[in-house]
C-alpha cells in the first residue's frame, strides 16, 4: 500500500504504546502529574474532571471518551474542581486490591493512563511534532472509534485474564494512540503548534504524500506545488506557515532521518545515498553532515559502538 507521512514517522521512531493502569477518583481531589520527558496519554472512561497545563488560559473539562496526549514538556494537573488546580501537588498514588490507583473518595471519575515508548535517538522527531498537549473530544465525528477502543481495553483489564491478553492490550493501546493523532489532525485549530499538524492539512497533503512515497525523486518546488494545485509562491508560503520550514528542507530532513535508519541497519554508503536520492556519495556526505552534524561514516561507527556496548551489557 502507498505510504503516508504519519505511518512513516511512527514507524521510524518505533512508537510502541502501553497501558500503565487505571485511575479512579472521587470527592474532592487534585493531582499534578509531573512525569516529564516522555509521551503519555490519558483516556477518560467514566465521569468528568478538569485539566490544566501551563500555557492554558483556564482549566478545561476532560469527559468520558476524551483523550489527552502530552509530549512531556510540561506537567499535567487533573482536579475535581477548577478551583483546586492552583494548589495541586504530586501526591503518592495508592493502588487498591484490584490494582486501580485511587485519588480522593469514590470513583466518580475513572481514566486509563498510558505511555508511548520511542527510540531515544529519534525522540526529538516526534516530540517536536506534538504540541505540549492535545485534547481530542470523544464526541467529535472523527473520534467515534476511540470509545469502542476504550471499551475493549477495559474488558481486557478485567481480573479474569484471557489468552493473548498482553498482546491485545498493546495493540489496542497502539490503535488508541494512532486514532487520537488522526482525530487531532482532522480537528486541531489553525496554528496549534507542532509540525505534526501539517500532516493533516488537506491542501498540503498531496505534496507530503508524494514526498514520502518517492523520497529519492528529484523533487522541485514547482513539482510539489503542482501536486497541490497551488502556485509555487502560495505553496511555499503555506508550507512554511504550517510546518515551520520550507518544503525542500522538510524533504532533506526526512531523507536524512531515513539515512540514519539505514546506516544503523548496515547498508552501504552507496545504497544509502541512492535511497536518499543523491547521485553521488560526496553530495550525500555533505547533505548528511550539514543536517545531522556529523559525517555518515562517523555516524555509522558510533552506531556500531552502541551495538557492541549493548551486546556486552547483555
Amino acid at each position: 500500500m502507498p505510504r503516508d507521512p504519519l505511518s512513516d514517522v511512527l514507524d521510524l521512531v518505533q512508537a510502541r504504546c502501553g497501558v500503565s493502569g487505571r485511575l479512579a477518583a472521587g470527592g474532592t481531589w487534585a493531582r499534578r502529574f509531573a512525569n516529564l520527558d516522555a509521551i503519555k496519554f490519558c483516556a477518560a472512561i467514566d465521569g468528568a474532571s478538569w485539566y490544566f497545563m501551563t500555557g492554558m488560559a483556564t482549566p478545561a473539562q476532560f469527559r468520558a471518551g476524551d483523550v489527552l496526549v502530552m509530549n512531556g514538556s510540561r506537567s499535567l494537573i487533573l482536579a475535581s474542581d477548577p478551583a483546586l488546580v492552583a494548589n495541586a501537588a504530586t501526591t503518592p498514588l495508592v493502588q487498591d486490591n484490584d490494582g486501580i490507583y485511587r485519588l480522593g473518595q469514590g470513583d466518580g471519575f475513572t481514566m486509563l493512563g498510558g505511555t508511548v515508548q520511542i527510540d531515544d535517538r529519534r525522540q526529538p522527531l516526534l516530540l517536536d511534532g506534538l504540541p505540549p498537549l492535545l485534547h481530542v473530544n470523544g464526541t467529535a465525528p472523527d473520534a467515534v472509534t476511540l470509545g469502542w477502543l476504550l471499551e475493549q481495553i477495559v474488558k481486557e483489564m478485567e481480573p479474569e485474564e484471557r489468552p493473548g491478553r498482553s498482546i491485545i492490550m498493546s495493540e489496542l493501546a497502539q490503535l488508541l494512540f494512532v486514532h487520537t493523532l488522526r482525530a487531532y489532525l482532522a480537528l486541531a485549530p489553525e496554528g496549534n503548534g507542532g509540525w505534526l499538524k501539517g500532516l493533516g492539512d488537506k491542501r498540503l497533503a498531496p505534496a507530503l504524500n508524494r514526498m514520502h512515497a518517492e523520497p529519492a525523486r528529484a523533487w522541485t518546488l514547482d513539482d510539489l506545488a503542482r501536486e497541490t494545485g497551488m502556485s509555487r509562491t502560495s505553496f511555499a508560503v503555506r508550507f512554511r506557515e504550517v510546518l515551520g520550514m520550507p518544503p525542500l528542507t522538510y524533504l532533506t530532513n526526512w531523507r536524512m532521518h531515513m539515512a540514519e535508519r539505514d546506516l544503523r541497519a548496515g547498508a552501504s554508503l552507496a545504497e544509502v545515498a541512492d535511497a536518499a536520492g543523491y547521485t553521488s556519495e560526496s553530495a550525500f556526505r555533505h547533505a548528511f553532515k550539514r543536517t545531522i552534524g556529523i559525517a555518515p561514516g562517523q555516524y555509522r561507527r558510533a552506531s556500531e559502538d552502541d551495538k557492541e556496548e549493548a551486546a556486552a551489557i547483555w
